[in-house]
């Protein structure tokens, strides 16, 4: 299951001593909200969250910034191991091998994304240090494992551009979706800067990123030449069929 076209992100703001708390859920409809009282002690907030997102689409706030415990980054790794084999049994080809690093750092990346929408007070190299760089190899096996989780980004950067079209946090997620520009088909970023040159190198990854400019109809990100010809040799003779406005 390809997940994240259709997220609905619903913000569970737990307000919480570490003993008991309040949960507040908001949908995007703001009609539909309900108090859950009596919460259970909040003992891993980042697998939580990571687990929600996963497996119900949904994002947990907290009324504090949480340091990730080394614990629980090697539950998430462990738990998104497990995603990722999950997933590959639908990918074309042979599928690369998962990049826990790499998926370490996307999860890290979305769950402070998220928190950011909660915490409104911050400075640029605050952000920075919160959201740093990916330093590891940028290749399929990177992009494919941090796509589990960064495929959810441009909703939560939509998100926070709501919030604040000036937030700091927006033009370093955005930078952070330009290096792994496959988990932002579809959105609106500004694909000018994007290096298609990693997708040549493995046949899954290509077909993937060809899968999912179709599936979601994006014809902002069918305009290069390079997808143009990949997408002509995909659909051949038929292309009006698959994707007549293309």
């Amino acid at each position: 299951m390809n997940k994240g076209s259709d997220l609905i992100i619903y913000l569970l703001v737990y307000n919480f001593s570490y003993e008991t708390g309040n949960s507040l859920s908001l949908k995007n409809n703001p009609t539909q909200k309900g108090i859950i009282n009596n919460m259970e002690k909040i003992k891993t907030p980042f697998l939580d969250t990571i687990y929600h997102l996963r497996t119900i689409e949904q994002i947990i706030l907290y009324d504090k910034l949480i340091t990730i415990a080394q614990t629980e980054e090697t539950e998430v790794v462990l738990f998104l191991e497990t995603e990722y084999e999950n997933e590959i049994l639908e990918y074309p080809g042979i599928a690369p091998d998962f990049n826990a690093g790499a998926a370490l750092w996307g999860a890290r990346t979305l769950y402070l994304a998220t928190q950011l929408l909660l915490h409104r007070e911050h400075k640029m190299n605050d952000v920075k240090e919160l959201l740093p760089f990916y330093i590891g190899v940028l290749d399929a096996s990177a992009i494919i494992s941090a796509d589990l989780c960064l495929r959810f980004l441009p909703q939560i950067i939509t998100k926070i551009r709501e919030i604040d079209p000036e937030d700091l946090v927006i033009e370093i997620l955005e930078k952070h979706l330009i290096q792994f520009h496959y988990s932002a088909i579809g959105s609106d970023l500004d694909t000018e800067n994007v290096n298609f040159e990693t997708l040549v190198t493995n046949d899954c990854l290509l077909q993937l990123y060809i899968d999912r400019i179709v599936q979601r109809k994006s014809i902002r990100w069918a305009q290069s030449d390079f997808i143009k010809k990949q997408l002509e040799i995909g659909f051949g003779d038929y292309q009006k069929l698959f994707w007549a406005q293309l």
